[in-house]
């Protein structure tokens, strides 16, 4: 599916006369017309509301005014401000203090979360293009000590080679693996697009290959699909618990 009908998916929430928050800079036109059709309030970012980054703090303005110096998020940017623009449109009467607590110390688990040290391991369920170029970034960003090897499994629907092309520019090692289900992709299905890499049968495989290579200053991403994280998640809780 392409932008234009995802939009027109994601617009089937709205409900008349109640506000409609758009994060997307670039918002497809299904959106607009969806926001029409059910009599909607759209709340575009960069229309409606908007927000500016510096090193250190960010500031958000809409038609209730401008907040500034806010502190900056541990989730991605874009997140916290279209939660932000969210809130203030609801009319929940939300202090500024609040909002500065909620900003500083609100995290997203599976995006960008980082698990462990030594090896670094970090947890992203980036699984189309936009989530992996953010991701990239993100890790560009990162000290770079060592290699960094990649746990990664995704569902066949998904745009796979837009995906890794991405990911291949930070990614050193590659252990693919199968996900479950009609819509998994296989692990070969992924190394067409990679060239080279390991290939298991199971992703608790392609994590445990992957852990026993790291060294200390590597780091080891899990990543691909909301479900791939959730095995590994599954994996590590297991055997804190003295499972199997």
């Amino acid at each position: 599916p392409d932008r234009e009908s995802i939009g027109r998916e994601k617009a089937g929430i709205f409900r008349s006369e109640k506000p409609a928050i758009v994060g997307e800079p670039e918002m497809p036109s299904t959106i607009a017309d969806v926001a029409q059709e059910k009599g909607a309030l759209l709340q575009r970012r960069g229309v409606e509301w908007n927000y500016s980054v510096t090193d250190h703090d960010w500031a958000f303005s809409d038609a209730h005014g401008t907040l500034e110096n806010l502190p900056l998020p541990l989730v991605p940017q874009p997140n916290a401000a279209t939660a932000l623009a969210a809130l203030r449109a609801s009319g929940l009467e939300v202090s500024e203090n609040a909002i500065r607590d909620g900003i500083a110390s609100a995290i997203l688990p599976g995006r960008f979360q980082i698990v462990s040290e030594s090896p670094r391991v970090i947890f992203d369920v980036a699984h189309n293009p936009h989530a992996a170029e953010y991701l990239t970034g993100r890790m560009k960003a990162l000290p770079k000590n060592g290699r960094v090897l990649a746990v990664i499994g995704m569902l066949h629907d998904k745009d796979i080679a837009g995906t890794l092309a991405w990911l291949k520019s930070v990614v050193d090692d590659w252990y693919c693996a199968p996900l479950e289900g009609p819509r998994g992709a296989t692990a070969e299905q992924l190394l067409e697009h990679l060239g080279n890499g390991k290939s298991f049968d199971s992703v608790a495989q392609a994590w445990d290959a992957a852990m026993a290579d790291a060294k200390a200053e590597d780091t080891v991403l899990v990543c691909g699909s909301f479900h791939t994280v959730a095995h590994v998640m599954e994996v590590i809780d297991a055997r804190r618990s003295g499972g199997k």
